[in-house]
């Protein structure tokens, strides 16, 4: 339905610069002004629309979100005592990597370049033309 009605207002505003351009009279000032606050009116109804579903669905973020926490607490309450490990585990598990990665920094930056022109070369190839 939605696209059915873009299409129309296509249609509808095709058919309006044909009109205008066939036209050889001065369009009148009123006229002008009506279609400029319709066109004004339906802009701002569309922009509400969007504001409105996005605020629906934070709001709807905002209320599942803590539910689930809260189910998950009840159901599962070991889920809370290793998750408070888990910053630690992640501090250690970030400092293992990095270690590694000063060990073997040739080989990551061999990769990294490797993967700066694999990109490179996409963009040439899809992107550059257009």
């Amino acid at each position: 339905m939605f696209a059915e009605n873009k299409q129309n207002e296509r249609k509808f505003d095709g058919m309006l610069k044909k009109a205008l351009k066939e036209h050889r009279e001065p369009v009148r000032r009123e006229f002008a002004r009506r279609l400029l606050a319709k066109i004004l009116t339906i802009e701002q109804q569309e922009a509400i629309r969007k504001v409105v579903r996005q605020e629906r669905m934070l709001l709807a973020a905002f209320i599942l979100l803590p539910a689930a926490v809260m189910i998950l607490v009840l159901m599962f309450p070991n889920l809370l005592l290793v998750s408070s490990q888990l910053p630690g585990v992640l501090y250690l598990l970030a400092k293992e990597t990095a270690a590694n990665m000063v060990q073997q920094w040739q080989l990551w930056t061999s990769y990294a370049v490797i993967a700066a022109v694999m990109i490179y070369a996409v963009y040439e190839v899809l992107l550059a033309d257009n």
